[in-house]
């Protein structure tokens, strides 16, 4: 669907369920700053998979498998969801790796595709993306890309965030 110099984006299918059940339900590490900030339940899992993800290419927001263009196995999730963080609707991007794919450069990648992607085939004027105020690799990242800092807030789903915006 979408590709980077080193990634595939890809819609899910039933065989990639597997990998990311591992992700999602299973790896403290990862998913201990992200999202709910702790492992999901099945359920929970597979209510994500049903109305966050991407499910046909017709789909414009939502998450998509992360794949290397190299072995094609799944080593994460990215995408584009809908938010409304700065009292207005906007689009938040956000990404999800394996940590053995972390410090490789990859979500410096993600994200400069992210911001391409908004700015020249959605026409927006801004992106956000949000993190947690422990997760220090992700908020270099987004200072990489140029995003400033606006606010933090907190919410009962994913605890304290981080705002970060850029003008595209």
């Amino acid at each position: 669907m979408f590709k980077t110099a080193r990634l595939k984006f890809k819609i899910l299918n039933s065989k990639d369920e597997k990998d990311l059940e591992q992700l999602f339900c299973k790896n403290h590490v990862v998913m201990s700053t992200v999202l709910k900030e702790r492992v999901f339940t099945k359920e929970e899992f597979k209510k994500l998979l049903k109305e966050d993800f991407m499910q046909n290419k017709a789909d414009t927001i939502g998450f998509l498998c992360l794949t290397s263009r190299l072995d094609d196995k799944i080593i994460g999730v990215s995408g584009l969801l809908k938010c409304c963080y700065l009292n207005t609707d906007n689009y938040e991007f956000g990404f999800i790796l394996d940590e053995n794919n972390w410090g490789k450069g990859l979500a410096t990648e993600i994200g400069q595709f992210w911001l391409e992607y908004a700015k020249n085939i959605m026409n927006l004027t801004e992106l956000i993306a949000t993190v947690s105020p422990e997760n220090k690799a992700s908020r270099r990242v987004l200072e990489k890309l140029n995003m400033e800092y606006v606010s933090e807030f907190k919410s009962k789903e994913r605890g304290a965030r981080l705002i970060f915006r850029k003008y595209l």
